[in-house]
């Protein structure tokens, strides 16, 4: 039977009464972790390499040229991001009664910045790598402020605790993103064919990493299978939730977003930065390790429903670009009612002028935003 949220405080000292969760092995996760950031980094590389440099020097000498609407679209990552997102964690912890460690866990998952998956999940679902990109890299600058507010905010039914923000993580991340993604498009500038084959052997490194983490995170972490139901239920609910929310909201007609930018909006809220969360909850109640295991048992669970949604939605998404035939023609990427709202005389009709650079490459992505 599921804790109430009232007892058991993580302010306290005693461990609540139940099955007690193995912690995981420190070993096991700093391997883990390195073997993600090698995944990452290749992802981003590619990433890069779907970008025109030659766009950002573009838009840069001409910014009348940038398309108001990616603004707009960075505008609804943000809200989704940090203001829908964590108000959606704390009602599900409150709506399935969670035991004050496993809430706070929760909460700290949904205040987090979007992960970099969302990158290789937007592409990979013909979305607007450069306006996911943005969204991942501003997200992950923002997050310095908007975490320790949302934290404070909404953990007070729980804990009286300070969030600690492991800015040097946060700064880790960034230079994770900017410097692939930076090295990508010098490539993509002076060896185009080379960034043909990179994109390629990263889609591939991609998906045997993001399969390879789905394996690793199950091994690690056996003891989330003793987790209660709602546990499973609301790691379910919160990726589904943030990206069926990011989608509708940035389908609202008035902002007359593309549907590419609206799946990577919707990527991008739903996928969140599940390591950051594990090394704000390990910092945040260090001196309470008899906490530690149930605080981390939503994130442990989070991250391998999130792989496993991330990819049943692309498969999904695939299918049904064969079974309506615009797979053989990637120029529409399912943006058909886009292309023809762009033809009216809109400044994306020649192409996406994005301010972080970029325009999807036509030859790799094909995808008009």
């Amino acid at each position: 039977m599921a804790q109430n949220t009232t007892e058991g405080n993580v302010s306290g000292t005693t461990p609540p009464p139940g099955p007690r969760m193995v912690p995981p092995n420190p070993q096991l996760i700093e391997a883990f972790n390195w073997f993600n950031v090698a995944v990452v980094t290749a992802i981003m590389l590619a990433m890069g390499c779907t970008l025109k440099l030659r766009e950002l020097i573009r838009v840069l000498k001409q910014p009348s040229q940038i398309d108001r609407r990616f603004f707009v679209g960075v505008a609804i990552g943000f809200l989704c991001q940090f203001i829908v997102l964590p108000l959606v964690g704390f009602g599900l912890a409150h709506a399935l009664q969670y035991s004050s460690m496993t809430a706070m866990g929760a909460l700290v998952v949904s205040c987090c910045p979007g992960g970099t998956t969302s990158n290789i999940l937007t592409f990979w679902n013909r979305g607007d790598v450069a306006l996911s990109v943005t969204m991942t890299t501003l997200s992950t600058v923002l997050a310095m402020g908007m975490m320790p507010l949302n934290l404070w905010l909404y953990s007070r039914s729980w804990t009286h605790d300070v969030a600690v923000v492991p800015y040097k993580e946060i700064v880790t991340t960034l230079a994770m993103i900017l410097i692939p993604v930076a090295v990508g498009m010098l490539i993509k500038f002076w060896f185009e064919k080379l960034a043909k084959v990179i994109v390629l052997i990263g889609s591939v490194i991609g998906l045997l990493g993001i399969t390879t983490t789905f394996v690793l995170s199950v091994i690690i972490n056996p003891s989330m299978f003793k987790a209660s139901w709602n546990v499973w239920v609301g790691a379910l609910l919160l990726p589904v939730i943030g990206g069926v929310l990011g989608y509708g909201i940035s389908c609202a007609p008035f902002l007359q977003l593309s549907h590419s930018r609206r799946r990577a909006i919707a990527l991008e809220t739903g996928v969140q930065h599940v390591t950051l969360a594990v090394a704000i909850i390990q910092l945040t109640f260090a001196e309470k390790k008899q906490f530690l295991s149930e605080l981390l048992v939503f994130p442990m669970l989070y991250a391998p429903f999130l792989i496993v949604l991330g990819l049943a939605v692309t498969g999904i998404f695939r299918l049904w670009l064969v079974a309506t035939g615009q797979n053989k023609n990637p120029e529409t990427g399912g943006d058909k009612f886009a292309e023809n709202q762009e033809s009216t005389g809109n400044p994306e009709k020649n192409g996406v002028a994005n301010i972080v650079a970029m325009e999807i490459d036509d030859e790799v992505h094909k995808n008009r935003s």
